[in-house]
């Protein structure tokens, strides 16, 4: 059984602890590299190296593992779910394993590529699973988990940044000074041409206005890129959905032989900066579709789901390999849809918002901090009512309780966690604390 073969190579007194140990949260300075003397010269960031990754991705990949945990047993016991699962604990061990550190850089960034691979095709997987029937409960979840699962995903993308100095496109991936106008125009020429190969050149323009002199602030280029690249996409595609609309309605036969000019269906999208924070405004005068605000699974530019094939390689009782070139791009269909964008933007204490009205068109916000100093976002660990951090003795009640959820039902006798009756506990009573 995978579930117990995972265990015996990673003792349970050590998940235990990874289970109740806090995050250290990261800040937007901390992925920077700092001016040392000459003398000792600094690489990389201190949280793009290696020490540092091989103990804090462990606590965050079992984060992401304890907030799996609150689910019920049936959930637990779903295929998908339990491949996320073991996943996730064999991605543990990859981190802890004592050789992982004695590697060499090229191969550490290796391991560190498929993990951040892996990463993003369980994130995906998720998604399907958790929104085949949406709750509240299941769609908060989800939004917790990408919170973690996002942050994970931009240190280890930083590494890579900075680890691989020989392509000029990882080096433009590094948190540095970020022209936000030359970002804009990127984001809005690939969300035409994603929308153009799909449906056809009658592609709406999108108008790039600066308000005043937008000073660079420091961000992840890559990161503002995708923030904009969403939020343009589904504007775009709600302007030439509602056009193909109007055009099959006999009232507005006319327009056929008075086309309405592609500059009244333009996207204007403002930039403006002031001294501490960077501001992007997109207006259109037409309604988002509906849903495009809602938490949904990855579609391509068109609104077709995509990914099918990452669900089509996952079983319960084995992992699969998503580092295959017939897979989609996973790391770039992790980050699809509104949701995602709006969670990108929240991370670094930024904020993305949208007002859509039928008749009077769409309006979105999106706001930048310029502080290079706030903590990333990560959700909350512990309720209201309990103040102080999850004790060691409550944390491996809670692991036993989840990994006695995700075995196998046929193969239960091989691991059973509560040695008595009395000490045995329903899912729900242990993981109350969670």
């Amino acid at each position: 059984m995978l579930q117990s073969q995972i265990i015996n190579a990673l003792p349970r007194r050590i998940l235990a602890k990874l289970w109740a140990s806090k995050e250290t949260r990261i800040s937007l300075s901390h992925l920077q590299l700092i001016q040392t003397s000459s003398n000792h010269k600094q690489n990389m960031p201190l949280a793009t190296t290696p020490s540092f990754l091989c103990s804090e991705l462990p606590i965050r990949y079992t984060h992401l593992l304890r907030l799996l945990s609150t689910q019920t047993a049936e959930t637990l016991q779903s295929p998908v779910i339990k491949h996320i699962a073991h996943q996730y604990l064999h991605d543990i061990c990859t981190l802890l394993h004592p050789s992982l550190l004695a590697t060499s850089p090229r191969a550490f960034t290796d391991v560190l590529c498929r993990l951040r691979q892996r990463q993003a095709a369980s994130l995906i997987r998720l998604r399907y699973a958790l929104l085949y029937t949406p709750t509240a409960a299941s769609v908060a979840l989800l939004e917790n988990m990408q919170t973690i699962g996002f942050g994970i995903h931009q240190i280890i993308d930083q590494h890579v940044a900075w680890a691989t100095h020989s392509r000029s496109t990882c080096k433009t991936n590094r948190v540095q000074s970020t022209c936000a106008v030359a970002i804009a125009r990127q984001a809005a020429e690939n969300a035409r041409s994603a929308l153009r190969t799909s449906l056809g050149d009658d592609i709406p323009s999108i108008h790039i206005k600066q308000q005043s002199d937008t000073i660079p602030f420091t961000f992840a280029p890559q990161v503002l890129h995708r923030i904009l690249y969403e939020t343009m996409t589904i504007a775009l595609r709600a302007n030439i959905m509602q056009q193909r609309l109007q055009s099959r309605s006999w009232r507005d036969v006319w327009k056929r032989w008075w086309p309405r000019s592609s500059h009244e269906n333009a996207l204007d999208v403002h930039v403006f900066g002031g001294p501490t924070s960077v501001g992007f405004k997109l207006d259109s005068r037409t309604p988002l579709l509906h849903g495009d605000l809602l938490q949904d699974i990855p579609r391509d530019a068109i609104g077709i789901p995509t990914c099918a094939s990452v669900l089509s390689r996952t079983k319960s009782d084995q992992l699969s390999s998503d580092d295959d070139d017939s897979l989609p791009d996973l790391e770039c269909e992790v980050h699809n849809g509104w949701r995602s964008a709006k969670l990108l933007a929240s991370h670094w204490g930024g904020n993305l918002d949208a007002i859509s009205i039928d008749g009077l068109g769409t309006t979105m916000y999106l706001a930048l901090d310029r502080d290079t100093s706030l903590l990333e976002r990560y959700p909350s660990r512990w309720t209201s009512t309990q103040n102080t951090a999850l004790s060691l003795s409550n944390a491996t009640a809670q692991l036993d309780a989840f990994l006695y959820a995700i075995s196998d039902p046929q193969q239960i006798h091989q691991y059973q966690p509560f040695k008595h009756d009395h000490h045995a506990v329903s899912l729900s009573a242990a993981v109350g604390h969670a």
